[in-house]
């Protein structure tokens, strides 16, 4: 009976072993660049890449792309950031926008964050398809809309106060925040690095 516990054993650490190395695997959230979550030409109608996205990795290189904002997001344990400015079409003309999107390297200090009033303020947006929090605010023409997705606070501002802006910003804050799930499953489990999405 011993060999049969013994063999048995064997069996099922190595279905455990299988399992685990073919289950979904997910990056820590603090590994992903944002820079890899910038949405691209023609994701939400209307909206087109203007220029290239810029990222920061480190203090200086945030300070020389926001300068006087740059303390709040290292105060709240800044990792990267990534920027990326938009033509969006409003009425028939064109709305200068400008996604900003921080990597904070854990959920809790993203929600800190924007829980800060420093961070923002606005009307909550009660049918955010995110699982984290979203706040929309438009005045002096001009629409922001900022949202916490896991470990990111991301912001999207459209020099513009017609409904298609807000509708612009929707579309590219839900883009990304389904990016991020999809790079860190809400419902997963970890043993150290390992991350396991179990359905």
């Amino acid at each position: 009976m011993g060999t049969v516990d013994t063999h048995r054993l064997r069996v099922m650490g190595a279905l455990l072993l299988m399992a685990l190395a073919l289950a979904p695997v997910a990056r820590a959230c603090d590994q992903i660049d944002p820079i890899d979550l910038i949405p691209g030409d023609g994701v939400c109608a209307g909206v087109l890449l203007d220029g290239d996205a810029a990222g920061a990795y480190t203090y200086a290189e945030l300070t020389e792309i926001i300068n006087g904002e740059a303390g709040l997001y290292d105060l709240y344990g800044f990792v990267a950031a990534a920027f990326q400015n938009y033509g969006v079409d409003v009425g028939g003309g064109q709305a200068a926008a400008t996604l900003s999107l921080f990597n904070q390297g854990t959920a809790g200090v993203a929600a800190a964050l924007y829980a800060d009033p420093q961070s923002g303020t606005g009307d909550p947006i009660v049918d955010w398809s995110g699982s984290g929090e979203a706040r929309l605010r438009v005045a002096f023409g001009v629409t922001t809309l900022q949202f916490r997705e896991e470990c990111f606070f991301g912001q999207v501002v459209v020099i513009s106060a017609e409904e298609a802006a807000e509708t612009a910003a929707r579309c590219l804050a839900d883009v990304i925040a389904a990016s991020i799930r999809g790079e860190v499953p809400t419902d997963g489990r970890s043993w150290g690095r390992l991350k396991v999405k179990f359905e």
